[in-house]
């Protein structure tokens, strides 16, 4: 056991399951869990790590009083889900309601930022679209001699305020490879051609997105944009997922970087937490952050 001035936090708990929760979250974090009843009698030993605080603590009229005087006497609280999101860098979906929204305002007006963030999407959409131009004769020699089939591969997609729009890959599946319906791409997919696998774990099937860049369909970062069934499914399944939507989808974008691509409900919930976090966070800073990353996936062709 880690001693008390090395503890990062002490969680305050109630008789939820959020510590458990949390510690299943969070393994690498030293987390030292208090019950409401020894609050006060830790006081003096809580060391420089902040309470966090779950809402059933706070239910507690006792246990309330206690951290009252903890907080006028200097020692600093945390909400469970604030502490969760420096963490993880990521929102706490299942503690969020219309509240954050409102007074967290994840998407208040930035004007500098969205100036400066436009006039990015214009010089990468033009040097985008020219890579673009110049790498598709190669990769249209190669799928002459492999299947014979199309170059590029439009797929629609859900846009800024949910209107639907074409986006535009290298094609990297085979031909027939959705004739029974839309299906998730996932790791080793077989439905993938072997210069696609290549194309894919550079990102490069990606360029032909800078066209949609162009038509300010799509910025250089932002989340990745899902397709209309997808939608409709994640809608009734993942809070707030719309509301994604508030903003321009991007070529990459902080979940691509932090967790990458998903084949399931769970992973785009634990994707979705991460939109949250860009949403309420965007800067020039973390545009920045997001874009030197994707670099290194692509240069170390950890892509899917």
């Amino acid at each position: 056991m880690l001693p008390l001035e090395r503890r990062d936090a002490w969680l305050v708990k109630g008789d939820g399951k959020a510590a458990e929760a949390l510690a299943a979250l969070l393994p690498r974090v030293p987390l030292r869990v208090l019950s409401p009843a020894l609050v006060a009698e830790r006081r003096h030993r809580l060391g420089n790590g902040p309470l966090v605080v779950t809402g059933q603590a706070l239910g507690d009229p006792h246990t309330a009083d206690k951290l009252t005087e903890l907080a006028l006497a200097g020692v600093r609280l945390l909400r469970l889900r604030d502490y969760y999101e420096r963490k993880l860098r990521r929102v706490m979906l299942d503690d969020l309601d219309d509240t954050w929204f409102l007074f967290d305002r994840p998407l208040r007006r930035r004007p500098v930022y969205e100036a400066v963030k436009a006039a990015v999407d214009l010089l990468a959409g033009l040097v985008g679209s020219l890579l673009a131009v110049l790498i598709a004769p190669l990769i249209w020699v190669v799928y002459r001699f492999e299947d014979g089939g199309p170059l590029f591969y439009r797929q629609e997609r859900i846009g800024l305020g949910g209107r639907p729009f074409g986006m535009w890959k290298f094609r990297t599946m085979q031909v027939d490879a959705e004739s029974n319906g839309p299906v998730w791409a996932s790791v080793n997919d077989q439905r993938v051609t072997s210069l696609g696998r290549l194309l894919r774990s550079t990102h490069l099937d990606e360029l032909p997105q800078f066209f949609n860049v162009l038509r300010r369909e799509m910025s250089l970062i932002g989340p990745r944009p899902e397709r209309p069934a997808f939608v409709r499914l994640l809608s009734r399944a993942i809070p707030y997922f719309e509301r994604r939507h508030l903003v321009r989808p991007g070529v990459t974008g902080w979940a691509v970087i932090r967790f990458g691509y998903s084949d399931s409900v769970r992973d785009k919930w634990t994707i979705h937490e991460y939109d949250l976090y860009y949403l309420k966070h965007r800067s020039l800073l973390l545009d920045t952050e997001i874009a030197l990353r994707t670099v290194l996936v692509m240069l170390t062709r950890k892509g899917q």
